[in-house]
């Protein structure tokens, strides 16, 4: 997904909470989230890392804490955001974006091919997950927190429940 393709599902996701966040703050939370998820479509660790705020900018990945730059690169290398991770070829669509005044909860459909094996779920399969993004701006537009929730049972070898 290109950093236009960003911008453009961003303009046409479903938009919700916007009585109380008018549209000169909205542009400042999308310029901000743009910024963010363009670079880690790009693949840019260093560019990403920079989207977050030297004061206390941290990541939440499912329950797990990320902080500082070191730590910060790590998971988005381990991720694959840099293509040589767990994922590849990560794209997806933004379903839905809720605002507040300093934060977007975004809604996505992600796909990507997972480049390693876990457990029996062999390496090379493009697997599809729910996620969901809290992203809370502080005044400059740098990441204060970003906390994503991500379904990851599509990396399991089968499903644990036939229906």
């Amino acid at each position: 997904m290109t950093r236009q393709e960003v911008v453009d599902q961003v303009e046409h996701a479903t938009i919700e909470g916007c009585e109380a966040v008018g549209p000169e703050r909205r542009t400042f939370l999308n310029a901000a989230f743009v910024e963010h998820l363009g670079a880690e479509m790009a693949g840019d660790v260093p560019a990403i890392i920079a989207t977050f705020s030297k004061n206390g900018g941290h990541l939440s990945f499912n329950g797990a804490r990320y902080e500082g730059p070191e730590e910060l690169t790590t998971f988005h290398k381990d991720f694959g955001w840099d293509g040589r991770g767990l994922f590849s070829d990560i794209s997806g669509k933004i379903v839905r974006v809720l605002y507040t005044h300093n934060s977007m909860t975004v809604e996505f459909a992600v796909r990507a091919n997972v480049d390693v094996a876990l457990g029996d779920a062999p390496a090379g399969r493009t697997v599809a997950f729910p996620m969901c993004t809290i992203y809370q701006f502080d005044d400059d537009g740098k990441l204060q927190s970003e906390r994503a929730y991500a379904d990851s049972g599509a990396l399991l070898p089968q499903p644990i429940l036939s229906l």
